[in-house]
C-alpha cells in the first residue's frame, strides 16, 4: 500500500508493549493482519478474565491473528499499539468493536478523540477513535478497560490506522456501516458481532487498500 512506503517499523514483545511500545531495531510487528502494518491489537486481563489465547490464521490475504477465549462479564482491556515513526500530518485509529461496557482510556503519545455507539439494521458496535498527541515523531499506544459482555459466543474487534484526518461519519460511511448498510458493510459487522472470518477474508483486501489493519478474535464462554 501507498501509505505503508517509506515507513520504519518499530516492533515490541507482547510481554514489553506496555512499557516500551517502539525499539530502535526496524522489525516486524508479529501478528498484523496485512503485510507491512504497523498496527497491533490485543487483549489483555490482569483479573484471570483470558483463559487461553493463541495465533489463529484467518485465510488468504488476512494472515494470522490472535484469538482469545475470555470469561463473559470479565474484565480486561484493549491495547493498541502503532510501531512507527510518525508524519508531521499525524496518525489515528480507528478500533471498531462490539458495543460492550468500556472504561478510563490511558495513552502513551494518543489521546482519546472520541468515542460512541452505533446501530444499523440489526447490528450494534462501538467505535474508538485516538489520535496522535505528540511533538515527538515516534509510535505509540493506548489501552481501554473493557467488560467482556457482548454476549456469549465469538466476536471480532478490528483497529484501522491512517495518517489522514477524516470525519468519522465519512470513514463509517465509506465502510458502508453507517447510513445505508452496504453487502461490505454488513460483512464487517459480521466479524465484529460474530467473529466471521470468512466474511472478513471477503473484504480484508478493500480495507488493506486504504488502512493499516489488525484485528482480535475472542470468545466469551
Amino acid at each position: 500500500m501507498a501509505v505503508l512506503l517509506g515507513l520504519l517499523l518499530l516492533g515490541v514483545t507482547a510481554g514489553s508493549a506496555m512499557a516500551m511500545p517502539f525499539q530502535k531495531e526496524p522489525i516486524k510487528p508479529q501478528n498484523q493482519v496485512g503485510l507491512g502494518s504497523v498496527v497491533m491489537t490485543r487483549l489483555e486481563s490482569t483479573s484471570g478474565a483470558i483463559i487461553e489465547k493463541h495465533r489463529q490464521y484467518i485465510g488468504t490475504g488476512a494472515g494470522y491473528a490472535w484469538y482469545y477465549k475470555v470469561k463473559h462479564n470479565g474484565r480486561g482491556y484493549i491495547d493498541v499499539s502503532v510501531f512507527k515513526w510518525v508524519p508531521l500530518g499525524g496518525y489515528l485509529t480507528i478500533t471498531i468493536m462490539p458495543d460492550m461496557t468500556t472504561y478510563s482510556f490511558n495513552g502513551h503519545n494518543f489521546k482519546l478523540y472520541s468515542m460512541k455507539s452505533f446501530g444499523v439494521g440489526n447490528y450494534r458496535y462501538k467505535v474508538v477513535v485516538a489520535n496522535y498527541d505528540s511533538w515527538v515523531s515516534l509510535g505509540g499506544w493506548w489501552t481501554m478497560g473493557v467488560k467482556f459482555d457482548a454476549g456469549y459466543g465469538t466476536h471480532g474487534i478490528i483497529t484501522l490506522g491512517m495518517t489522514e484526518w477524516p470525519i468519522l461519519d465519512t470513514i463509517l460511511e465509506k465502510l458502508g456501516i453507517k447510513g445505508r448498510l452496504t453487502n461490505k458493510g454488513k460483512k464487517l459487522l459480521e466479524f465484529v458481532t460474530k467473529g466471521s472470518t470468512s466474511a472478513l477474508v471477503d473484504i480484508i483486501g478493500l480495507l488493506l487498500s486504504g488502512y493499516n489493519v489488525d484485528v482480535a478474535i475472542f470468545k466469551e464462554v
